[in-house]
């Protein structure tokens, strides 16, 4: 490789990175500013005063404004805090219940023989190229019969029909990559085709299976379609919702700017933890 076209692959590396990276940064430095700062005539690329005020208030505390007088509890703090516990329990399930349909669906789908394979996959993913605001309808007239609208049931639900799709997909590329014979040893030595599938080709899977439950995660928290659509205004409401519904009725984007930052910590510590599986998969071309 040139060293012309070393240099322009790292500037497009630098410039994709501070193009994903400064919205967050600038978000990060926004909730660590009094609003008296941010609504200033001057440009502060980094606060005069830091603090956290903002994230106690949100938190239920109370904080010392930046003259020392007493600033009460965000009157949006229950809001956000409940929105965060809902998403994670919302994301859980939908990652539990994901993994126990798509891991099996994709084994099968990739290392049985039998008629119709190639349909039914394509069936499967040709169900990701539906758009989620298309089928709100049908789930909203559904949920109302059903009495699923508003609840964390119906969320759950909802968020399968992305998830699965997405899940198959990956695992069928990752199991149809290993060695075509791995189950059969199993078999040689005694073992039905569910016990070698169990005890060998989901331990050689571990690093596949871990990335696809942290895709699932991710997507469950992100997701505000549904989120908007079925659970606004319920006790139901995830973090999505929840910030939409703050942004459009605050007015201080320093406290916003905080609760952005709330939302954003659940993901990346789950993305931080499990990264190497995730490259692993990666290395193998998922």
């Amino acid at each position: 490789m040139t060293l012309r076209r070393k240099v322009i692959i790292h500037l497009l590396a630098l410039i994709a990175f501070v193009w994903s990276v400064a919205p967050l940064a600038w978000i990060l430095v926004i909730s660590l500013m009094y609003h008296h700062e941010f609504g200033s005539a001057d440009i502060h690329l980094l606060p005069d005063q830091p603090t956290l005020a903002n994230y106690v208030r949100l938190l239920g505390g109370s904080a010392a404004n930046w003259d020392g007088s007493r600033m009460e509890p965000n009157a949006y703090g229950p809001l956000i805090r409940a929105g965060l516990l809902n998403s994670a329990e919302v994301a859980v399930w939908v990652t539990v219940l994901s993994m126990l349909v798509a891991v099996p669906a994709a084994y099968a789908l990739s290392r049985v023989q039998m008629r119709f394979r190639k349909a039914g996959l394509l069936t499967v993913v040709a169900t990701r190229a539906i758009p989620p605001v298309a089928t709100t309808v049908p789930f909203f007239t559904l949920y109302q019969t059903l009495n699923l609208a508003g609840t964390k049931t119906g969320l759950v639900v909802a968020h399968l029909t992305i998830t699965v799709p997405l899940l198959v997909w990956i695992g069928t590329s990752f199991f149809g990559g290993l060695p075509p014979g791995l189950e059969r040893i199993a078999q040689v030595d005694g073992c039905s085709r569910w016990q070698a599938f169990w005890r060998i080709v989901v331990p050689a899977s571990r690093p596949a299976m871990t990335a696809m439950a942290v895709i699932a995660f991710l997507t469950s928290w992100d997701e505000f379609t549904f989120a908007l659509i079925f659970n606004t205004g319920t006790p139901a409401q995830t973090f999505p919702a929840a910030l939409s519904s703050m942004f459009f009725q605050v007015s201080v984007p320093t406290d916003v700017a905080a609760a952005t930052v709330l939302g954003l910590i659940p993901p990346l510590v789950v993305a931080a933890i499990f990264q190497r599986y995730i490259r692993k998969v990666n290395l193998v071309g998922l």
